[in-house]
Parts: structure tokens; sequence; C-alpha cells
């Protein structure tokens, strides 16, 4: 059978085998298995970013009031949040278009789930799957 197939047909039915295993193989690592825990905190939007907040006694004025300030010393810049001793991680997501889809917006509590954990400050997140509470 193989040998009444052109060489080139043959070549191209291959790479897209191929192609569709590696698609099949990505989908796959990237899936978030969404039973496990994940973290809860609140989404804030500050100046066209937006953060993921966590906290034991967060409130509203907390969340209405949130500003992340860039402050330079010399050499060193020195990048902290004014409210900082009140919050226990701020993290900026990487792809918030996943609120859009979920109707989520500023102040909102919710429970995301991210695959990676990118090297800035603050921390930026990936996040792969998010519930809004």
């Amino acid at each position: 059978m193989w040998s009444r197939v052109p060489q080139p047909l043959m070549n191209l039915t291959f790479l897209l085998l191929a192609l569709v295993a590696l698609w099949m193989i990505g989908e796959f690592s990237n899936s978030v298995n969404t039973t496990g825990e994940g973290e809860v905190g609140y989404i804030v939007s500050y100046e066209g970013s937006i953060y993921f907040i966590q906290g034991e006694h967060i409130q509203q004025p907390d969340i209405e009031n949130f500003s992340y300030e860039d402050h330079s010393m010399g050499e060193n810049a020195i990048v902290f949040s004014r409210y900082a001793n009140r919050f226990e991680s701020v993290s900026m997501l990487d792809n918030p278009s996943k609120l859009l889809m979920k109707n989520i917006k500023n102040g909102d509590k919710v429970r995301i789930w991210y695959s990676q954990v990118f090297e800035s400050y603050p921390a930026k997140i990936k996040v792969q799957h998010i519930e809004k509470f």
C-alpha cells in the first residue's frame, strides 16, 4: 500500500502526525489539576496591571487603596508596597485575560492555580485556572 503513495505525501502525513502528537503532549503538560487547593486571595487592578494579593486580615479599604510604588535610591532600586505589612504576598498576573472570561473584577475574592512563577519583584505568576468565590 505504501509503495503506491508518493514520497512527498508520505512525508507530509508523517509530519502532520508528529505535529498532532506534539500538540497533544503540550496540552497534557499544561493541564492543571483543579482538585488541589490552589491559592486564595484577592484581585486588585492598579495602573493597568492586575495583582493577586493574599493575607488573613485584608479588608475592602486595603483593596481600594492598594498602590505599588517604585522608589530608587542610588544604584539600587527598591520596590515596595506601602501596605506590605498587611499582605502576605503580592503577585502580578502574567496573563490577565483569564479574568475577562470569568467576569472577575477588582476586589473579587478568587482561588487560582498557576503553573509558573517568574523571577521578578513582585513575582509574576502564570495563571492556569481561576475561580471566583
